[in-house]
């Protein structure tokens, strides 16, 4: 098939055995690549009940069928695995440059299975991979791995871990450049199997069905998302800090406040004040990302943190210091941990101080004892060996998992469903715990909508209709997640399905857009169901459904589980076993899944 390499490549550490797998052609055109393809490959292939940590779980990176190409915003790839945070469905994406690479050195995806005997790394290159040993890269950050590998083998990618996930911190995750896999802790996975790094490298072409064509209109796309997008392009994601606090949507002390005095000193205008350039990954128009320098902290020309790790390590913890949230996002790059579970973890802790439950010394705007903490849990050390585990486990040391804000173990990101009404369905639903980027309502409500697809914006702080829209918005991410193609690329379905079919050969409807997304959705929720799923445990936490008094949100909190009735019957699902009916999986062309 033209846009695929046609073939995955497959690593058994325990072994030492390198071969390759022909992909399927019907599971390729049914689920196009990323994500989607890489929940219908592993659930034939990975035993949901295995230990996340042991060598019978299994990694998959995979890229799509625009990775490589022209097409805006199609430089990512992902990591799926079973999550050593949630114990259920993983996945990460990552923008960047290894996804392109990867296609270029040959391949579609790479299946890592089994533990190596002691550390490793992989490299790839040209259609052949080979496993080396890394006994001297162990216990080094992510960035002077990098370097080493790059110094050594020329013009590459690396995606590697720090020590956090050798140490297997729960929310490790896996860096290449500064771009980061962050969420569900597969860099915990990577470190059990003892594979410190991958390389990958080649001159491969990705041919397409009508280049010329195709060539053509992801220019046009592009120069379009360009113009579009300015502002993201201009600001960063920081841009969010202040429309987020207009909406009261931004987390202050763990969710508790409305108001933060200081905010002003945390968003985009203070960014310029350490801000020294930006970066875009392969083949991205726009360039959100951020280059900060702080010369009193030793950071020259570092990746700047994003609104999520800005919410997470300022807002959140009452921190106004920019300059040292840089120093954090940093630190948490190097160790290589998710900012977004570290930052909710730590925060979580400074809530049982405050209110008398503990006795760890944590207290509010304190980012030096923050940044202490995080040193201790990327080395599991004392406090830190404790959180490394996640909020909800260290909620259960002290019986309170009633007020940690979490949902199947995962930590809620910056996004308040009290705010966006819409956020509770995707939360409580989302096949990998709390998520926001599994639907973005809080974006479609405020006029991002998709009304080709019938995602239509409405009132944030009403019930009525949300379930449905959600599922909607879920299918559409689930697609976008499958082409792959990063989510702040707001181009319309109809190009999309124009590029894949001129890239592919195909003959793609706008119809077919959602559902493959719900292929995809369907699929996560099978895998859940083999790892114990059970419906009772989709709901928010009690804290997000306590109403913020004299706020613009009107004292509003969401009706999850009218919302969740709405998405059940959309979905035909059993809305008390969680199980997609035989009908919702012949309509997917997914028949006898379910036995």
């Amino acid at each position: 098939m033209a846009a695929y390499m046609g073939q995955i490549l497959v690593v058994d550490l325990s072994k030492g055995k390198i071969e390759t797998l022909e992909t399927s052609p019907t599971m390729s055109a049914q689920f196009l690549g990323g994500s989607g393809f890489a929940s219908r490959f592993l659930y034939e292939h990975l035993d949901q009940g295995v230990d996340p940590l042991s060598p019978e779980n299994m990694l998959l990176f995979m890229t799509g069928p625009l990775t490589g190409t022209l097409a805006p915003c199609t430089g990512r790839h992902v990591v799926c695995g079973k999550s050593p945070l949630t114990n259920i469905w993983g996945e990460s994406h990552v923008g960047g440059h290894f996804g392109a690479f990867l296609k270029f050195s040959g391949f579609d995806g790479i299946l890592i299975k089994g533990r190596a005997a002691a550390p490793v790394t992989l490299q790839i290159d040209s259609g052949t991979g080979a496993l080396s040993p890394a006994a001297d890269l162990w216990g080094k950050m992510t960035g002077p791995t990098q370097n080493e590998l790059k110094e050594r083998l020329g013009r590459v990618q690396v995606c590697c871990i720090g020590p956090a996930g050798e140490n297997l911190v729960r929310f490790a995750s896996i860096v290449t450049d500064e771009r980061v896999s962050a969420r569900c802790g597969l860099g915990a996975v990577m470190g059990s199997k003892n594979l410190k790094a991958i390389t990958v490298a080649g001159n491969e072409k990705v041919s397409l069905h009508s280049p010329d064509k195709f060539r053509e209109l992801a220019q046009e796309s592009s120069k379009t998302l360009r113009e579009a997008m300015s502002m993201l392009s201009d600001q960063g994601t920081a841009m969010y800090v202040d429309i987020a606090m207009m909406f009261n949507d931004m987390p202050i002390k763990y969710f508790q406040e409305i108001e933060f005095d200081e905010v002003d000193q945390i968003n985009a205008k203070a960014m310029e004040k350490i801000l020294t350039g930006r970066t875009a990954c392969y083949s991205c128009p726009i360039g959100c990302g951020r280059k900060v320098t702080v010369t009193d902290y030793g950071l020259n020309d570092v990746a700047g943190p994003e609104y999520q790790t800005i919410a997470s390590f300022g807002s959140n913890m009452l921190i106004s210091d920019l300059p040292k949230i840089a120093l954090i996002n940093n630190l948490c790059n190097q160790y290589g941990m998710d900012t977004i579970s570290c930052g909710s973890t730590i925060a979580f802790a400074t809530y049982l101080c405050d209110i008398g439950v503990a006795d760890y010394g944590f207290t509010w705007a304190s980012p030096d004892k923050v940044i202490e903490t995080i040193h201790a849990i990327a080395k599991r050390e004392g406090i830190g060996d404790l959180l490394a585990d996640g909020s909800l486990a260290f909620a259960k040391k002290y019986s309170r998992e009633d007020i940690v804000l979490q949902v199947r173990g995962m930590e809620i990101p910056n996004h308040d469903p009290r705010a966006f009404s819409g956020m509770a369905t995707v939360y409580s639903i989302a096949s990998r715990g709390a998520s926001h980027m599994e639907g973005d309502m809080y974006s479609v409500d405020m006029g991002a909508d998709v009304r080709a697809l019938g995602i239509i914006s409405g009132d944030r702080l009403e019930n009525d209709g949300k379930g449905v829209v959600a599922a909607k918005a879920q299918d559409f991410r689930a697609f976008f997640d499958s082409v792959i193609m990063c989510q702040f690329a707001f181009v319309p379905p109809e190009t999309i399905i124009s590029l894949l079919n001129l890239a592919i050969g195909t003959s793609y409807r706008i119809d077919d857009v959602l559902k493959i997304g719900a292929r995809s959705v369907t699929m996560k929720r099978l895998f859940n169901l083999k790892c114990g799923l059970r419906t009772s445990d989709e709901k928010l936490p009690r804290p997000l459904l306590i109403p913020h008094p004299d706020s613009v949100t009107e004292d509003f909190i969401p009706d999850v589980d009218a919302q969740l009735d709405e998405y059940y019957e959309y979905r035909k699902w059993d809305r008390k076993t969680g199980c997609p009916s035989d009908a919702a999986l012949e309509e997917l062309g997914l028949p006898g899944l379910n036995s």
